[in-house]
C-alpha cells in the first residue's frame, strides 16, 4: 500500500472514531443511561425548594410565585424550556396533549430558563408556543440550578411526597410521561 493510501485509511480511521464520540455525547445529552440507572443525580432526592414568578397562563397575574414546596401532597410537572430552543417548540405540543389528560390531578408548570427576558418575553414566548399550562420564569437560573438541568428540553416529575422521581432530556414521549405520570398518581 502506497504511503497516500495508508494516510487515507488514517484519516477515515480518525473521522469514524469522532462519528462514535459524537454519537455517545449526544446520547448522554439526551440522557441515555446504557446501565438503566437514574438519568439524573437528583432522581429519588427531594425536590429543591424554588419560589419562581408565574408569568404566563392560567393563573398568572403579576406578583404571583409558586413554590415547590407549596405543590407538596400533589404530583408535579416541571417542563424546562427556552424561547429559542427548537426541540422545546416540539415538546410543548406533546406535553400539551399529557396536559389535557392529566390536567385535574397533576399540576404542570413550563419554566422557562432565560434570564435575558422580561416577563411580558416570557408570555409572548409562552404564547408563540402554545403552551395550555403556566409558565414560571426562573429569570436568575436558581431552578435550572438546583434540580442539574444541562439541557433543554428537561421534564422533571415530583411524587406527592416532594421525590423527584423522574427526570427526561429531549422532546418527551406523551404516552411514555402519562405511563409515569399513572405510576405516581397510584394510591
Amino acid at each position: 500500500m502506497s504511503e497516500r493510501g495508508s494516510r487515507s485509511w488514517v484519516v477515515i480511521a480518525l473521522v469514524a472514531v469522532g462519528f462514535v464520540g459524537m454519537a455517545i455525547g449526544v446520547a448522554k445529552l439526551l440522557g441515555y443511561d446504557p446501565t438503566g440507572g437514574p438519568r439524573s443525580a437528583i432522581e429519588g432526592r427531594s425536590a429543591p425548594e424554588v419560589s419562581l414568578p408565574l408569568v404566563a397562563g392560567e393563573g398568572a397575574s403579576d406578583g404571583d410565585r409558586v413554590s415547590v414546596a407549596g405543590l407538596q401532597g400533589t404530583v408535579v410537572l416541571l417542563d424546562f424550556w427556552a424561547s429559542w430552543c427548537g426541540p422545546c417548540r416540539r415538546s410543548i405540543p406533546a406535553l400539551n396533549q399529557v396536559h389535557e389528560r392529566y390536567h385535574d390531578r397533576v399540576r404542570f408548570f413550563g419554566v422557562n430558563v432565560e434570564p435575558g427576558l422580561s416577563a411580558t418575553q416570557v408570555r409572548e414566548a409562552h404564547a408563540d408556543f402554545g403552551a395550555n399550562f403556566p409558565t414560571l420564569h426562573d429569570h436568575r437560573q436558581e431552578a435550572q440550578a438546583s434540580y442539574g438541568v444541562q439541557s433543554i428540553p428537561t421534564l422533571v416529575l415530583i411524587d406527592r411526597d416532594g421525590v423527584v422521581r423522574h427526570v427526561e432530556r429531549g422532546v418527551p414521549d406523551p404516552e411514555a410521561v402519562g405511563e409515569e405520570l399513572d405510576r405516581l398518581l397510584e394510591p
